[in-house]
C-alpha cells in the first residue's frame, strides 16, 4: 500500500510540474483590414463653362482616388446621359479622357472601366480628365451631362 501511495504522489508530482515546464509561451494575435478606395476631385471650372463651339479637347480637371494598399484599383465612369450633352431635345455627343493613357478618348455610352488605375498605399494617384465633343453644337441653350466616377479595390 505504501509503494502505491509512493507511485500516485510521483505521478501526480510529474503531471503538476510538466504543467509548468516552459519559460514562455506563445500569445497569437490577428486582425484583418480590407482594402478600400476613396476618391476626390478638383473640379475648378473648366467643365462647367464649356465651349460648345469648339471640337478641341478641354477641361482638364482631375480625378483622385487613394486606397490603403498598393497595386491597382478600378475606376468606372457613368455618363447619366450615355455619354451625351442634352439640352431640351438636342444632344452632342462627346468623349472622356483620362491622362497617363489609363483612358483614350471614349464617348460614354456604356460605362468604361479602367481596371489598372495605380494604386500607391494612403497615397493619392491623381490623373487629369478632359472632354472633346463629337460635333458642335447648332442650337442655343445650356447643355449638360452628369459623370459618375466610382472606385473599387482590385
Amino acid at each position: 500500500m505504501k509503494s502505491l501511495l509512493t507511485l500516485g504522489a510521483a505521478v501526480a508530482f510529474i503531471a503538476t510540474g510538466s504543467a509548468y515546464a516552459d519559460t514562455s509561451v506563445d500569445i497569437p494575435l490577428s486582425g484583418h483590414l480590407c482594402k478600400t478606395c476613396n476618391v476626390t476631385a478638383f473640379l475648378n471650372g473648366p467643365f462647367d463653362d464649356l465651349d460648345m463651339t469648339t471640337t478641341a479637347q478641354q477641361g482638364f480637371e482631375s480625378l483622385s482616388p487613394i486606397c490603403n494598399y498598393g497595386g491597382t484599383l478600378t475606376v468606372t465612369f457613368t455618363s447619366l446621359n450615355a455619354g451625351f450633352l442634352e439640352s431640351g431635345p438636342n444632344s452632342v455627343g462627346y468623349t472622356l479622357q483620362v491622362s497617363g493613357g489609363l483612358l483614350a478618348p471614349t464617348q460614354l455610352t456604356v460605362p468604361a472601366v479602367v481596371n489598372n488605375w495605380p494604386a500607391v498605399a494612403n497615397a493619392v494617384q491623381t490623373r487629369s480628365l478632359s472632354v472633346a465633343l463629337l460635333a458642335v453644337a447648332t442650337v442655343a441653350g445650356t447643355y449638360t451631362d452628369t459623370i459618375t466616377a466610382s472606385v473599387t479595390p482590385n
